[in-house]
């Protein structure tokens, strides 16, 4: 992968000579292999190069098509076959060429709309200097970020934001309502950044510029291939193949690829079937592991990690975890504007980066995305309700109340399935189910600038684009547009950008998503098991100590540590977020306080019950405000 820029000129000034390498001059880190330029008339654009797959050794970009268009590609094609076989004759030509030019290809063939053929995680920028148009797109769950500014003259993008504050001299305005939204722990929105004057290009959507009109156009939805009905067999076999599909895809590189192991259940199902893969032949080359160990701490899953290396007969890397420290910390956000990286995320990730590094590797692997798809809810027992399949609804209820009498199960079943339907609030709480409705009212952000951030309305904006049916349908959709997984997890992917490491996600295949919308709630999870299809899809490749495992490390403790060391130098009502009004900082401390006390105790005890997030959500933006906004 790579990142990409640009700026276009709408009238008829010259086109400064220097803003290109302003521009590269002011962008983070994310290309070990150079960064090459294009300008021509009012247009000028920019790729920073990171070769990660065979096909874009020695590519050069941007990539010209026959009918003028130019068009710069970050990211990666999981289906380049199929598209080389939808090009007709013309695709024969293309099979050892770079995913760019395939893209571009199918661009010129079917319009806009080729953006629906595409698998895989993209962000593409095409310019039409005979039409005057420029086309950015981004793929559905928005893991190669795009973003742009315009003030009706000037167009840019890029895929950082500081290229673009720096690089153009923009002026620093605050978006306060998406900071309102972070620091409440439900980012929602799809297309604000913190800052006022830059937009994202949203997940599964795109930007066209044309006639110097800007259209916003969701491109990404439904309809999903209904599983309902179908046997726990059925949707096995489906996810397994579509699992072997996605590990095949995720492979495709021009150097060894490596994958995180952590002992849950999704990296170990990377690393197991990758392992069986590669003996049947299906994979080229052996998928590494790297896992990291906390003896004696209440989050280390060694007993699970080495099962799965004995099971698979690998033995995995251990990285070395490392203290929280703040001077990194502040001097990463102001490098890159990004904001600081979580510490329960660094303190392993650093190490990871450092083991793939010393020996040049460029690829790594996460279990990103299995929670998220496969976990499964309750959302679908309203629409089991609604759809007269009351049979279904009651015996998949019975798993969940079994040792209640028949009727109180019933009962309790009914009166879950029809909250949704008939009572708004727990309507919105299944269906953004990134809104986590337990919390009281953000009751750590001050009411008046809820209030004139008008926070609660920016809660209520509608989730589901076309094609998407139900109560189970929109809950699972909400995963697409989670903004808050997306903007705590953008910062580790750029972490690991800026040391040349590219991190993938087999578990976010769109192919992988696309059967997660439509598949059957029932088989989804019950009262003890979550991922029950995946469970089963993995009979025989995990160990059994792992495939039937039920709890899940809470990575606390190192995040608990880095707090505490950044109050020792920094009090909470010193906090820029605490002195312009917008968090009560006493709430704050009562936040952190059980979990502290928990830490000097030993970790030994249950995790206290009260919100987590928010204390590092202030800690975090008063680091961006000071390190990135230049407060």
């Amino acid at each position: 992968m790579s990142a990409i820029a640009g700026a276009l000129f709408l009238d008829d000034r010259p086109y400064p000579g220097d803003l290109l390498a302003r521009m590269i001059d002011a962008a983070p880190p994310r290309g070990l292999d150079g960064a090459t330029t294009w300008q021509s008339g009012s247009a000028g654009m920019i790729r920073f190069a990171n070769v990660t797959t065979p096909e874009s050794v020695g590519e050069k970009q941007p990539f010209a098509s026959p009918s003028g268009a130019i068009a710069l590609f970050d990211g990666r094609l999981d289906n380049r076959g199929e598209l080389i076989d939808l090009l007709g004759p013309s695709g024969r030509a293309l099979r050892q060429a770079p995913d760019g030019e395939i893209a571009l290809a199918l661009y010129d063939k079917l319009g806009r709309d080729f953006v629906r053929r595409l698998v895989g995680d993209f962000a593409i920028a095409i310019h039409e200097p005979v039409r005057r148009r420029l086309s950015l797109f981004c793929s559905p769950l928005g893991w190669r970020p795009l973003v742009w500014t315009f003030d009706g003259k000037i167009f840019a993008f890029a895929t950082d934001a500081r290229t673009l504050v720096v690089g153009l001299g923009l002026e620093r305005r605050l978006n306060e309502g998406a900071l309102g939204e972070f620091l409440s722990g439900r980012f929602l929105t799809r297309t604000e950044t913190f800052w006022a004057n830059i937009q994202r290009v949203e997940q599964g959507g795109a930007i066209i510029l044309e006639n110097n009109r800007v259209e916003e156009w969701p491109w990404h939805g439904g309809p999903y291939e209904d599983w309902c009905g179908r046997s726990m067999k059925e949707h096995s076999e489906r996810f397994r193949e579509l699992f072997d599909q996605a590990l095949v895809a995720v492979n495709r590189s021009n150097g060894p690829v490596t994958s995180q192991l952590s002992g849950g259940l999704d990296s170990s199902s990377i690393v197991c079937r990758s392992a069986e893969l590669y003996r049947d032949g299906g994979l080229a080359w052996p998928v590494g592991a790297i896992t990291a160990r906390f003896p004696g701490e209440p989050h280390d899953e060694s007993p699970w990690s080495r099962a799965v290396e004995e099971h698979s007969g690998i033995a995995a890397e251990v990285a070395r975890s490392r203290p929280f420290s703040l001077e990194e910390a502040q001097t990463w956000t102001a490098r890159t504007y990004q904001l600081p990286i979580r510490p329960n995320a660094l303190d392993t990730l650093a190490g990871v980066v450092n083991l793939l590094k010393a020996d040049g590797r460029r690829v790594m692997l996460t279990g990103e995305g299995g929670d998220d798809w496969l976990n499964g809810s309750l959302a679908h027992w309203p629409d089991l309700m609604l759809s007269g399949h009351w049979g279904d609804l009651l015996h998949h209820g019975r798993y969940f109340w079994p040792d209640d009498s028949q009727a109180l199960c019933m009962l309790k079943t009914l009166v879950s399935a029809a909250r949704p339907i008939v009572i708004p609030r727990y309507r919105t709480a299944l269906m953004q189910p990134a809104l986590d409705w337990r919390i009281p009212d953000s009751d750590w952000l001050m009411p008046e600038w809820m209030k004139q951030i008008n926070l609660a309305d920016r809660w209520k904006r509608p989730i589901g684009p076309r094609g998407i049916k139900g109560f189970a349908q929109h809950s699972r959709y909400a995963v697409y547009t989670h903004g808050n997984r997306q903007i705590i997890a953008a910062t580790a992917m750029a972490y690991a950008e800026s040391h040349g490491i590219e991190v993938r996600h087999p578990f976010h295949d769109a192919r992988i998503s696309s059967f997660a919308m439509g598949a059957s709630g029932v088989h989804m999870r019950d009262k003890i098991y979550r991922k029950k299809i995946l469970r089963e899809a993995m009979r025989g490749t995990l160990p059994e100590l792992v495939r039937m495992r039920t709890d899940k490390a809470m990575f606390v403790g190192h995040t608990v540590d880095a707090i505490d060391t950044i109050l020792a130098h920094r009090a909470i009502n010193d906090m820029l977020p605490v002195r312009m009004g917008w968090v009560n900082g006493k709430r704050i401390e009562q936040l952190h306080a059980p979990f502290s006390k928990w830490r000097r105790d030993g970790s030994q005890g249950p995790l206290p019950r009260n919100p987590w997030g928010p204390v590092w959500y202030c800690i975090a933006t008063d680091i961006w405000m000071q390190h990135a906004f230049g407060l």
